[in-house]
Formats: structure tokens, C-alpha cells, sequence
């Protein structure tokens, strides 16, 4: 039986961030509970299709600040996809949470129902940064966070980090790094902080107010990481995630792999291998259709060729298990290939199954894999 993944967004924020463009809405904490009631509903809509499919290994609760739900929430959701779906005993769990926001009989309860992995957002361990980015908590807040998290018995935590912020020196981005390796971190993830149009940083930049770093900077914060966190023991498993090893996100490897998983919740995206399809980005328009007995799929698509060629490309070249050889011998545009892959021969490793990216070149990634990309004909 194939393996998938679960994905809930849970869409609620105590604030947001000035950076953020992920669908979330601040101040609406008063419709969690109805919300939970209607996520519950789309399990129970989705289970006729997917229930007996696949067996789930994976779930993932992201955000928004799903540590915003409280332990019983959980708990009812995790009840309801039991009744309906095949999920694995051996099941890896992540919740994401913010540094602030939860108490430590909280993470207690958690780790009782089962959650046995937290993906915790420190974003920078400087406060004047913290502020740039609108981060509500203070650096003694991701300290006292993950202390909890051990404490509590959690022993598969990964932590969120943002470079390339404006006024952030290489130096400071590297104290950081080395901060985290000795507190002994299972994972860390590293994001460049990107202005986004819709979003008040976005507006920020445009106006002057803030500046990013420039790129060779961006470029050099990137590459001193892969090699700091190399040297300490970690894996550079995917371009920006790092773990010790037998700590990676099993989660994420199921996007990457292009296995199935399902998704619930406003603005979610699901696939089955065939077809991708994504629910509305509204909250109110997502409790409105379930409320209605409608699932809130807002469209989907269906994957042509090109389309599943160029994401095995693309997530492929990001990770440390490449492309399948293979893969890109079937496709008819197999002489031009061959000539990308001569271009950048001494950055790839090319063997009989394979083709990856050498340590310590995955900044290069993006670029090689756009000269690799076809369209339909």
C-alpha cells in the first residue's frame, strides 16, 4: 500500500507577520472552535475518496499558529482521521510553534496525544531583528521554548531561521548558526527572507524604508550555513532543511518524492499523483461551503508530462537523493539535456542512477533546473 502525508493549514494568528504571504487571518481566534467542527466535516467528506487508497505516515499541522488549537482540538481531529483514514502507528506527527505562545503543561499534553514532532519558529536570535520582522517574542522566549520542548519529552524538534533580513550581518547570521548547534538541534531550517507582494514588508522595501542585503551577501550567508552545519553533523538533505541524521521531515519528503497527500483546511493543496487541487483562501467562504455539506476545493489541475517531468526535475535537484537517470533518459528532449548537464558538469555529481548537486553547490540549484524545465508542445 503507497504511503501519504496529511497536511491541516490552520489559518488563525494571534499577529502577523510583516513578511508573511501565507492565507492567515489575525483576531479571529473566537471561530476556532467552529472551524475545528467544519475541518472535521471535510475529513468526513474526503474519506469516501481517499480512505482506503493509502496508508498515512505522516501528518502536519502548519500555519497560521496551529499551537493556537488547544490539546483537545487536537485530540478530536486525530480521533476523527483514525475512524476514517489508514494512519500508520509508526506515525511521525509535526506541529509548528511560535517562541511565546505555549505553556509547558501544554507541550505535556501534546506530547500525551501523540504529536512527537515541533517545528519551532525562532526566525533570528536577535532581537533588534525580531522587530524588523514583527516577531512578537524575545530570544529569552525560543530559549525557554525549546527547554520546554525537551522537557516535555520531545526529542524531534526542528528549528525555523530567516537570513538575509535587513541590518543582519554575515557574522550575526554565523553566531546564530553556532548557537543552535550547540543547544544540539535534531533540524534546523533555514528560509531567505523575501519581499512579497500583498504583504507590509513588501511595501516597506519598495518605499526605501528598509533594505535588503544584497546578493552576494544572501549568497554567502547561504553557503557559510551548508558548510557550517555540514562540518557539525548535519545532512543538507534538501537545499534549505538540515538534519542529524534519522531526523529528517518524513513530511516533506512526501512533496518531494511526488507522493500523495491530502490537505484540509482554507487555502490547503492537495494531490494524488494525477491532479493537484486547492481549497478557497477564505475562512469565511471555506466554513460557508462546509456548513453546506460542500467540500471547499476551490479548482484543481490535472498534471501533464512536462508538468510531472519538470517537478521530478525541480524537487529532484533540491535534494540530496537528485534525479532519477532514468527519468530524464525516457523524455524526448534527452539531447538537450545532456548538454545542460555538460555545461554544469563540474557542480553535478552524475552516476549510473542518479544526478545530484554537490556538496556544497546547492545555491545553484534553482538556476540549473530552469535551463531544464520543457513545456508542452
Amino acid at each position: 500500500m503507497k504511503t501519504a502525508g496529511i497536511y491541516f493549514h490552520i489559518p488563525f494568528c494571534k499577529n502577523k507577520c510583516n513578511y508573511c504571504d501565507y492565507y492567515s487571518l489575525e483576531k479571529r481566534e473566537k471561530d476556532i472552535p467552529g472551524f475545528v467542527e467544519m475541518l472535521m466535516r471535510e475529513i468526513e467528506l474526503s474519506a469516501h475518496e481517499h480512505g482506503k487508497n493509502w496508508q498515512f505516515d505522516t501528518i502536519y499541522f502548519g500555519g497560521g499558529s496551529p499551537a493556537l488549537l488547544t490539546p483537545n482540538d487536537v485530540n478530536n481531529i486525530l480521533n476523527k482521521l483514525k475512524h476514517h483514514f489508514n494512519i500508520s502507528k509508526n506515525i511521525e506527527l509535526t506541529l509548528e510553534i511560535n517562541p511565546g505562545e505555549t505553556k509547558k503543561e501544554t507541550l505535556f499534553s501534546l506530547k500525551e496525544l501523540g504529536v512527537n514532532r515541533l517545528s519551532i519558529g525562532f526566525q533570528s536570535l536577535d532581537n533588534r531583528l525580531l522587530t524588523t520582522l514583527s516577531r512578537t517574542h524575545r530570544l529569552d522566549d525560543c530559549f525557554m521554548m525549546y527547554e520546554d520542548a525537551k522537557v516535555a519529552g520531545f526529542d524531534n524538534i526542528n528549528i525555523d531561521m530567516m537570513y538575509n533580513i535587513p541590518e543582519q550581518s554575515l557574522d550575526r547570521w554565523v553566531d546564530d548558526l553556532n548557537t543552535l548547534v550547540k543547544l544540539d538541534c535534531d533540524h534546523i531550517t533555514i528560509f531567505p527572507l523575501t519581499s512579497e507582494k500583498g504583504t507590509p514588508f513588501y511595501n516597506q522595501v519598495n518605499s526605501g524604508e528598509v533594505k535588503l542585503p544584497g546578493s552576494h551577501i544572501e549568497e554567502s550567508m547561504f553557503t557559510h550555513s551548508s558548510q557550517l552545519l555540514s562540518i557539525n553533523g548535519f545532512i543538507q538533505y534538501e537545499v534549505a532543511h538540515f538534519s542529524k541524521p534519522g531526523k529528517e521531515c518524513q513530511h516533506n519528503q512526501h512533496y518531494w518524492n511526488l507522493e500523495p497527500y491530502l490537505a484540509f483546511g482554507p487555502s490547503a493543496h492537495g494531490y494524488n499523483g494525477k491532479k493537484r487541487w486547492w481549497n478557497v483562501s477564505s475562512l469565511d467562504e471555506y466554513l460557508s461551503a462546509l456548513a453546506k455539506n460542500k467540500k471547499p476545493v476551490s479548482d484543481f489541475e490535472t498534471l501533464s508530462y512536462s508538468d510531472r517531468f519538470n517537478e521530478s526535475v525541480i524537487y529532484g535537484l533540491r535534494t540530496n537523493e537528485g534525479i532519477s537517470t532514468a527519468a530524464l533518459q525516457k523524455h524526448e528532449h534527452n539531447s538537450s539535456i545532456e548538454s545542460i548537464l555538460k555545461k554544469w558538469g563540474n557542480y553535478l555529481d552524475i552516476s549510473s542512477d542518479a544526478i545530484r548537486m554537490k556538496p556544497g553547490h546547492f545555491h545553484l540549484a534553482d538556476e540549473i533546473v530552469s535551463e531544464m524545465l520543457i513545456s508542452d508542445c
